[in-house]
């Protein structure tokens, strides 16, 4: 099986390697978006090389969302291998035909895999040194599993690959935030998920979750031609800044501004955006 090569792997997490890694990765070119929606034509049909490429040139972009994210708990090193995680899945589903630059609908993938590494670090403190290795072995296995099988390993496959029980296998996942393998069905006759019994059900589904969370990569994006506070009010609104988007009451005591004004400036920064040609594709998500 072809797997995905990073530049230089972080191995160790001295200074001097990172600063080896970084200059590994500044040597691969910016893409023109010609040159990327050339290559995501390619990955779709099947161009591991091309698949390769994109991921390497835009490895820089996973470093400057990682600086965002230190002093969370996780050294930068560590931040920027999960977030490289991210970029590899996004290089894999990437969809040129949507219109927008590959960075806009990666960026999402990147913090989402840098914020799941930073919570299951938070979450791993609190838990027996048992649980802890546990874990991290279902981790390695699964990405391991992934790279091998060019998909994510489904129940069964992680508890062959380990050697452990299925009661241990669910303790893990349960206590686990990162798990692409989630979605993956672990019983082949009944075809159940095993997302099924672990997911929150307050969560979106996953393409439902995924579309919303790109195009508010892309607005994130757009909204830099907005004034300071009018971009804060609608990265809040729209939950751009790491959490939950916020009622206008919320922003308001927030940002120690009144209710009204903070509606003001969210009808007025909607209405500037509109102005936009790339924002009328989004007109659901600025009513």
């Amino acid at each position: 099986m072809k797997k995905i090569k990073m530049a230089r792997s972080i191995t160790t997490r001295g200074r001097d390697s990172l600063l080896r890694y970084l200059k590994d990765i500044s040597e691969y070119p910016l893409l023109s978006a010609d040159e990327e929606i050339a290559l995501a034509r390619k990955i779709k049909n099947g161009d591991h090389a091309a698949l390769q490429w994109l991921i390497n040139c835009n490895l820089r972009f996973v470093v400057s969302v990682a600086k965002k994210y230190e002093m969370q708990g996780l050294p930068l090193a560590d931040l920027i291998e999960e977030g490289n995680i991210g970029l590899m899945r996004a290089a894999e589903r990437f969809d040129e035909s949507r219109g927008f630059k590959f960075i806009s609908y990666a960026v999402w993938w990147i913090r989402q895999t840098i914020l799941e590494g930073i919570s299951a670090h938070k979450r791993l403190i609190r838990l027996p040194l048992s649980q802890i290795n546990g874990i991290q072995n279902l981790g390695k296995a699964a990405l391991k599993l992934e790279q091998q099988l060019e998909r994510c390993p489904t129940k069964e496959e992680l508890i062959k690959f380990m050697n452990i029980s299925e009661n241990m296998a669910y303790d893990y996942l349960q206590s686990s935030v990162c798990g692409c393998w989630l979605d993956q069905p672990y019983e082949a006759e009944s075809g159940e998920h095993l997302q099924v019994t672990l997911k929150d059900p307050n969560t979106l589904e996953p393409d439902t979750q995924l579309e919303k969370e790109g195009f508010k990569a892309d607005i994130e994006l757009i909204m830099k031609v907005l004034s300071p506070r009018h971009r804060r009010v609608l990265s809040l609104s729209f939950g751009l800044e790491g959490g939950f988007p916020l009622l206008e009451d919320d922003i308001a005591r927030l940002l120690g501004l009144s209710t009204e004004t903070i509606r003001r400036a969210k009808k007025n920064a909607l209405k500037q955006l509109r102005g936009i040609k790339e924002i009328q594709m989004m007109q659901e998500y600025l009513r």
